[in-house]
């Protein structure tokens, strides 16, 4: 799968939400912001790919 995800980022968060993130970018955003990936795995669904909705909302953007 690839991401939705331009090289440069997204100019708003709009576009952001918008995007599909595979199960392995969930989890690096995830471990980006040094949050615990079994919470978000927990709380939103173990799947093969999100909404870049959904982790954003997890991570309180």
């Amino acid at each position: 799968m690839n991401d939705q995800i331009p090289a440069h980022g997204f100019d708003n968060y709009e576009d952001a939400c918008d995007a599909t993130l595979s199960r392995e970018r969930a989890i690096a955003e995830v471990e980006r912001h040094a949050l615990n990936v079994d919470d978000f795995l927990s709380e939103v669904g173990d799947k093969p790919a999100y909404t870049g909705k959904e982790v954003l909302d997890w991570l309180g953007y």
